[in-house]
């Protein structure tokens, strides 16, 4: 399953570690941040670091348990709501 969303600010490093505490919450969900054909694992702090001063859209995609939660949960940090 997959979700875009847009990133209106850059991406600091609060942003970045809130996104992979919500991530590491679906332990039996695999989530994958999509952002100019490179993919970063959610879960992994060093991967997603590569968000950094980021903006604009990216696709999030999760298989597994949960997966719908997980996703909505990462949209509304992108987002700013959370």
């Amino acid at each position: 399953m997959k979700t875009y969303c847009f990133l209106q600010e850059k991406m600091n490093s609060a942003t970045i570690n809130k996104l992979v505490l919500k991530a590491n919450e679906y332990e039996e969900c695999q989530i994958y941040f999509e952002l100019d054909n490179c993919q970063m694992n959610a879960k992994s702090m060093l991967s997603m670091s590569k968000l950094r001063g980021v903006a604009g859209l990216c696709c999030i995609s999760a298989q597994g348990m949960d997966k719908q939660h997980a996703l909505e949960g990462l949209r509304q940090i992108c987002a700013g709501k959370i």
